[in-house]
């Protein structure tokens, strides 16, 4: 159930494009951190990521700013993107390997962190072992599924490439794993370009008033997109 309620809200985030903004964001601001990158002036794994994920926080405030359907503002020095009716928050995964695994991430270690995490799981905790007539379950089913995501993100500092997952997350304090769903949204591969194309002629509207999209869990290049931008 929340696979499929995950890939749904993906392609929403997709479609309106502020995923593949956030994803261009995160990969240009980890590659201009690495060019600027001096060991030889103290500079070591800490600072580039703390800096890359402050880089990636201002960066994206000031992307959404004239955005009417975007809310994007740094809480508790940590950011806040909300759309379409729920709230992402973003982080990097421990390590210096692209491929490092998400259920890796540790909520606990901040406080601010650990808030979508706690809600969603309160949030079910509401609803669980209730079974509803269908019309009711229809009628609660916004309530009922995770209003908080996560953009939990991984990075290479010798390849530059980064890794991208976007989930649901969960309470760990009763044993749990750190997720309800998580999927990969975006990993670099050799001669890549960027891997996102928003659709065109976007207008923002209710989530819950939303046809459902055809899911799209891997998001596609943009080299089509560019070949006929450069041929106009």
């Amino acid at each position: 159930m929340h696979e499929a309620l995950l890939a749904e809200v993906t392609s929403y985030w997709t479609a309106s494009g502020v995923l593949p903004e956030l994803v261009g964001l995160l990969r240009d601001v980890w590659r201009t951190n690495l060019d600027r990158h001096e060991p030889a002036l103290g500079d070591d794994a800490v600072t580039l990521g703390m800096g890359s994920a402050r880089n990636f926080a201002n960066r994206t405030v000031l992307e959404f700013a004239q955005r009417r359907d975007v809310q994007a503002d740094l809480q508790g020095n940590s950011l806040r993107v909300v759309h379409l009716g729920r709230t992402l928050r973003a982080s990097k995964l421990p390590g210096k390997s692209v491929h490092a695994d998400p259920y890796s991430i540790d909520w606990e270690s901040s406080a601010t962190r650990h808030q979508g995490p706690a809600a969603n799981s309160h949030q079910l905790e509401l609803f669980d072992g209730f079974e509803l007539p269908d019309e009711e379950l229809a009628a609660n089913s916004a309530a009922r599924s995770p209003r908080y995501l996560h953009l939990a993100w991984a990075a290479d500092p010798e390849s530059k490439d980064i890794a991208a997952y976007l989930g649901f997350p969960r309470d760990t304090l009763d044993g749990a794993g750190p997720w309800f769903a998580v999927q990969l949204i975006h990993r670099d591969l050799p001669g890549d370009q960027l891997p996102i194309v928003p659709s065109e002629g976007y207008v923002a509207d209710r989530f819950d008033q939303r046809a459902v999209p055809p899911i799209a869990v891997r998001l596609r290049g943009a080299e089509e997109q560019a070949a006929g931008n450069d041929g106009a």
